[in-house]
């Protein structure tokens, strides 16, 4: 079972390297140097502090000068003697995920610049990044000391990519602003413009304006698929509803009392005169039974009109 005293000996941050060149003439007063461990790239990576121990052993060590480029004509005779202890020594003190971010070559200062750009995002996605780790953070609990502490490691970062050349502008400070702002769904469509440098504002506003074209044309596209869909399908209420309809409409008219197709009931002619003559027929017994209760003053009035006589017919209308 691992301790963590095991854990830390298989991921130690330091490391003695022995530096002292071969020549018997070296002015060098270093032979072994504690050297720390560069980490892996990325958010914590250490590479600044890394870089200024480093670059400081090589001085005092005088092999800091393979570190640049050096016309052939111009290297010191030592100069092999001094690239190859370098790359042996860079080699010892990077963890193992720098290594193939590292040329094949043995060139000391192509291993330093491979360091520096995997570790130095100079990149549009880069200076981002850290310019939003500064905007956007916020402190937690009640630690102000290591919310400062934070916060001046990000400018830190931010502060290793500007330079005289590439300073920092109120361009950088509105594209993380913009990428800020919005959705994370909407980054990816962005992602290409972060691996690149000096991505203008136009351009990334571009990007995100294609998308929305893109993604109104995608939702027309479905809208009219379903439009189309709930078109093709059969609606069983109103379709139910309407064949309800034309076959009451469709079904044939007939008459009972005539037993015809002509007509209903309710357009029948003998309809009509069979309740025309039950409201003669009880007209007639009303008067008779008021004639039986006055026969003198119903003989000496004339007999009353048609038509003018009240009694209740309109259950029959």
């Amino acid at each position: 079972m691992s301790t963590s005293k095991d854990v830390k000996q298989d991921n130690p941050t330091h490391a003695d390297i022995g530096i002292a060149p071969q020549m018997s003439n070296s002015s060098s007063k270093i032979s072994i140097a504690r050297l720390p461990i560069l980490k892996a790239p990325g958010a914590d990576s250490n590479y600044l502090n890394w870089k200024k121990v480093v670059h400081r052993v090589f001085k005092s060590a005088k092999v800091d000068h393979v570190l640049s480029p050096v016309a052939r004509n111009l290297r010191p005779a030592t100069w092999e003697e001094d690239n190859d202890l370098v790359c042996a020594v860079l080699v010892q003190i990077v963890d193992e995920s720098n290594l193939r971010h590292l040329a094949d070559e043995d060139n000391a200062t192509t291993i330093w610049n491979d360091l520096s750009r995997t570790h130095q995002d100079s990149t549009t996605g880069g200076r981002v990044y850290w310019i939003r780790k500064l905007v956007n953070a916020r402190m937690e609990g009640d630690d102000i000391n290591s919310h400062i502490e934070t916060l001046a490691k990000s400018y830190e970062r931010l502060n290793s990519l500007v330079s005289p050349d590439k300073p920092l502008t109120p361009e950088d400070v509105h594209n993380a602003a913009l990428l800020s702002s919005i959705p994370s769904d909407w980054l990816h469509c962005v992602s290409a413009l972060m691996n690149q440098e000096d991505v203008k504002t136009a351009t990334i506003v571009s990007a995100l304006k294609n998308k929305a074209i893109r993604r109104e044309s995608q939702g027309d596209i479905i809208s009219v698929s379903a439009t189309k869909a709930s078109h093709s399908k059969p609606n069983t209420a109103a379709n139910a509803s309407k064949e309800t309809r034309n076959d009451f409409s469709k079904k044939p008219r007939r008459c009972p009392l005539c037993n015809s197709d002509s007509h209903d009931l309710n357009s029948c002619n003998n309809t009509r005169k069979l309740i025309a003559e039950h409201k003669a027929a009880q007209k007639a017994r009303w008067e008779a039974s008021q004639q039986e209760k006055s026969p003198s003053v119903s003989s000496n009035k004339p007999a009353a009109r048609a038509g003018r006589t009240r009694f209740p017919v309109s259950r029959f209308r």
